[in-house]
């Protein structure tokens, strides 16, 4: 067996009016009221999205008829400072629990004044799935309309 080619991470960050707290919790705790609602794994529309908030956690959607669809898990917990998932949706977009084919998303908060936090995105290891290029072109045009979506639920409170 051949080793993987290294594939460069995927890379966002967006500002975002609260603080790196508030910002933390509305990312973990909330994540249903602001992922768009076309990102979802199951055969029907996701009604929750769980992050359980611990390392060793796991990371999922709830859909309308009941079928819970894993995504993943949580490797690192520590806010209000940072989240790292491992990510365990294939080429296909079905779940792998094998550590050895997820990738990892590691989202930071970091302070920028009194109100405001610099959440910047590193999604990477994307060679760890079969279908790594495949992964990271998906990845990479998708997490730009999620952070925009989380920025957008916070500019209308």
């Amino acid at each position: 067996m051949t080793e993987a080619v290294e594939i460069k991470p995927v890379r966002k960050s967006i500002e975002v009016e609260l603080a790196p707290l508030d910002a933390f919790q509305l990312f973990t705790s909330d994540m249903a009221a602001w992922w768009p609602a076309t990102h979802h794994i199951g055969k029907t529309p996701f009604i929750e999205i769980v992050i359980e908030p611990r390392a060793g956690g796991g990371w999922f959607e709830v859909d309308r008829d009941g079928t819970a669809c894993q995504w993943g898990s949580i490797l690192a917990w520590d806010p209000p400072h940072k989240v790292v998932f491992a990510w365990g949706l294939q080429g296909d977009w079905t779940f792998s629990p094998d550590l050895r084919k997820s990738s990892e998303v590691e989202v930071r908060f970091t302070p920028m004044g009194d109100s405001a936090t610099l959440v910047e995105l590193e999604h990477r290891h994307l060679e760890r799935h079969e279908a790594g290029a495949k992964i990271a072109e998906a990845v990479d045009q998708g997490w730009t309309p999620v952070l925009a979506a989380f920025k957008a639920l916070i500019e209308k409170k």
